[in-house]
């Protein structure tokens, strides 16, 4: 009887040691994914402010969260499901924020923002998820080089269709010592951004007959 006991004593323990050691699991996890989640939206918002001009890179989140709209046709922008952008007018100027996926990165997706102005200009790219071997095709982060600000400036006709590609493919754009294929993905990506904005009707971006060229 004695051993009944024991044993029937040393099961509840067990049992009870299991529970708590599943709930303090349940409960860091808990606290983790919501600590991970709180990042991740910092990290987005971010990334969002620094693809936007510099007369407005200011504005705040809010305001720029206000102007979330739902892309229309967001697969050719490499989106399996809906998606949204977002368009912020301030100060006279206006930028539209595009969310670009492209899979044809080295180690698998590339996850972008795009800013792109009134005048459909890009105002900033900005890298926001990427699994690119590091020291290598992680030069596309701004933290890593300042690679990604060459796209500031242009414009779909600012270059030849095939000029649009890394220097390695006849393009205008350098490539990475050791790593052609990220950048190369990188600048498939930013184009089709521009020929999106091109041939769709997006808030805050005037059409292209409307767009006044600057006088030389």
């Amino acid at each position: 009887m004695k051993v009944q006991a024991a044993i029937k004593q040393g099961a509840l323990a067990l049992g009870a040691f299991a529970l708590v050691t599943a709930g303090s699991v349940g409960v860091i996890r808990a606290l983790t994914a919501e600590r991970i989640a709180t990042n991740a939206e910092v990290f987005q918002h971010q990334k969002l402010r620094e693809v936007l001009p510099p007369a407005i890179a200011n504005v705040g989140v809010e305001r720029i969260l206000e102007g979330a709209f739902p892309l229309p046709e967001p697969q050719a922008l490499g989106h399996r499901g809906a998606a949204q952008g977002w368009s912020i007018q301030a100060q006279d100027k206006s930028v539209v924020i595009l969310p670009v996926v492209t899979r044809e990165g080295y180690s698998g997706d590339i996850h972008l923002l795009v800013g792109i102005d009134g005048e459909r200009r890009i105002s900033g790219v900005r890298v926001t998820e990427h699994q690119e071997t590091p020291g290598l095709g992680d030069k596309i982060e701004r933290r890593r080089s300042n690679w990604v600000t060459e796209f500031n400036g242009f414009r779909l006709e600012s270059l030849p269709e095939r000029a649009w590609a890394v220097t390695k493919d006849g393009g205008e754009f350098d490539a990475f010592t050791g790593a052609t294929i990220t950048p190369r993905a990188v600048v498939d990506a930013v184009h089709q951004a521009l020929l999106y904005a091109e041939h769709t009707p997006l808030p805050g971006l005037a059409k292209p007959d409307e767009i006044q060229e600057p006088t030389p």
